[in-house]
């Protein structure tokens, strides 16, 4: 049957079967393979995206955690801020509550300020030491101002130490 046809028909011949065999296979295989690597390369992009993504989330929690610490914890009702700062300081036998004033609110760029007076009595040693508590472990509101003063009581005969402690919360305004 193909006696009948020369060694360059033959040749020319079997070129264009090749030609179309490899266009049929780059249609069929190596073209959906392509793609399918193009696609596996975007979805790595993606995925690393996302888990820069989740690494600036974690980042920026843990700023706002650090900015709460700063700051005094946000969205606490003054109430709450004022009966946590109490229940503190009823934690050490040491010292007493001499005095709670009223809680102050004020309104400044942007921003709703609560602040909370407190004045402890006691000896230094103990007053230092709840200072120092306030400052490192109350996350409610943050310690703003410390102020050592005595206080004659006229009635015992004696100078009394006491020591004010001003506390802050804010919030941003609606």
């Amino acid at each position: 049957m193909f006696e009948r046809y020369s060694y360059k028909q033959k040749l020319i011949a079997l070129s264009i079967v090749l030609v179309l065999l490899l266009i049929t296979a780059n249609k069929r295989s190596f073209k959906v393979t392509a793609q399918a690597y193009q696609q596996l390369q975007e979805v790595r992009g993606q995925l690393e995206f996302m888990r820069m993504s989740g690494q600036g989330s974690m980042d920026l929690q843990r700023q706002l955690e650090r900015y709460d610490r700063v700051i005094g914890k946000q969205h606490v009702d003054p109430g709450v801020a004022q009966q946590s700062i109490l229940d503190f300081a009823t934690n050490y036998d040491d010292v007493s509550i001499a005095e709670l004033k009223e809680t102050h609110f004020s309104q400044t760029k942007g921003f709703d300020v609560v602040t909370n007076q407190l004045i402890l009595q006691g000896d230094y040693s103990s007053l230092s030491q709840v200072v120092y508590a306030y400052e490192k472990s109350f996350d409610v509101s943050s310690l703003v101002g410390i102020q050592y003063f005595t206080e004659k009581n006229f009635n015992k005969r004696t100078k009394e130490l006491k020591v004010l402690l001003i506390f802050q919360n804010y919030e941003k305004n609606k």
